[in-house]
């Protein structure tokens, strides 16, 4: 009974957690670019040139000092590095205070996925309950990998995806007692969430059907998605290992945040976690030349600020990137074999990326399902995608040096 309490206790934290997290978010976003409706992309746009700029260079000062303050007197430890050590322990008040600045860095427009600061602190808080309850070392690493699952599914409405999340990219397990427990908690913070972030999909997609052009597309993009998605993780890699340290790093951040600023004069698609350029990508409303460039622009910008010092989430930004993929690539298949709607390759392309991002095929195809509520018809391309983007991108000489790549996770 105890570990059943620690279990929906660890829900709730997270699920509440979450909310908190996003309402903040939301509090940043609408200050910085100053909008009161609408979504994120909408406000962005409507924002001046010169407001993209300031906002992103006020935000990078202020996360730059907090992350410079904290890694001088604190001690950041990530959920995956906690779930290395023989008595994992991630502190609250450290661990708030690295979510707060992520949340606040993606509010203020950074390429960064939002989802990393609730995972850090659903795990907190479930490894906690768990120690207090006077649970076993296994029985406390689990209940940590649960809390970040179940942040993820709370902020995101993805109660499968969160769970998927923590079995196969956390834990690495499907025993039984590790899938009860990451299936109640993720569904305990879902459940939680709903009143204050609704039920409602992330994404907004049209009704699609399965058509000979997608499914022949779905074999042709998926050893292409690897490629792209184990670029993009090796860009990641790469910056993180050159991050400023010290009173270099708010200087590199102010810096940085700046410069993405600027190129969101002409591009406002980039700023923020990505959310705003995928369901461009599943609206398939820019032309084919746009959602290219925002392919390649995107993961840059998420490089250059991770480069800066900043810490946050990849699971969107690489989302994104796939859609936005996997939509102009799809666009220039139709002019050759038209009959299906580009919002159908955007899906196709976002579950391959992010399943070699994540490296977690499953969880990949689960949150695109439960992103947009749709794409149950397209399930046989899209695990086709998924199954050679990932086989491909294990075989490329550069993954090795990905399974080290330290995100916010």
């Amino acid at each position: 009974m105890r570990t059943l309490a620690v279990l929906v206790l660890t829900g709730l934290g997270a699920g509440a957690g979450g909310v908190g997290l996003t309402l903040l978010l939301h509090l940043i976003q609408h200050l910085a670019f100053g909008y009161t409706e609408n979504t994120f992309l909408i406000g962005v746009e409507h924002a001046s040139g010169r407001r993209r700029v300031i906002a992103m260079t006020i935000g990078g000062l202020i996360v730059g000092l907090g992350w410079w303050a904290q890694r001088a007197h604190l001690t950041i430890v990530t959920v995956r590095e906690a779930l290395r050590e023989r008595r994992p322990r991630l502190p609250i008040p450290s661990t708030l205070f690295d979510s707060i600045l992520q949340i606040t860095a993606v509010g203020f427009g950074a390429s960064l996925g939002r989802e990393g600061a609730p995972r850090q602190l659903g795990a907190s808080i479930g490894v906690w309950l768990a120690a207090r309850a006077g649970l076993s070392l296994d029985q406390q690493r689990t209940i940590m990998a649960c809390g970040a699952g179940a942040g993820l599914a709370a902020v995101y409405n993805v109660p499968l995806g969160g769970a998927l999340f923590t079995l196969e990219v956390l834990l690495a397990s499907a025993a039984r007692a590790d899938i009860v427990a990451a299936v109640l908690t993720s569904a305990t913070a879902t459940a939680v969430a709903w009143p204050v972030l609704s039920n409602r999909p992330t994404y907004t997609v049209a009704e699609l059907h399965l058509t000979a052009t997608a499914f022949t597309w779905a074999i042709v993009f998926g050893p292409i998605a690897g490629v792209a998605g184990a670029a993009f993780m090796r860009l990641a890699a790469v910056a993180l290992r050159h991050q400023p340290h010290g009173w270099h790093l708010p200087v590199f951040t102010t810096f940085t945040f700046a410069l993405v600023g600027v190129v969101a004069i002409g591009f406002p698609q980039l700023l923020g976690n990505g959310k705003g350029a995928a369901q461009l990508a599943f609206d398939a409303t820019p032309t084919i030349a746009l959602l290219a460039t925002l392919a390649l622009l995107k993961p840059l910008a998420t490089a250059l600020c991770l480069r800066s010092g900043a810490t946050g989430g990849l699971l969107t930004p690489a989302l994104a990137t796939g859609a936005l993929l996997g939509a102009a690539a799809g666009g220039v298949w139709t002019m050759f074999w038209p009959g299906s709607p580009l919002a159908a390759f955007a899906i196709i392309g976002a579950a391959a990326v992010l399943a070699t991002t994540q490296r977690a095929p499953l969880t990949a195809i689960a949150l695109v399902i439960e992103f947009t509520h749709t794409g149950e018809t397209l399930l046989v391309p899209i695990m086709i995608a998924v199954g050679t983007a990932t086989l491909t991108s294990q075989h490329l000489p550069a993954w090795s040096h990905l399974t080290n790549a330290h995100t916010a996770t």
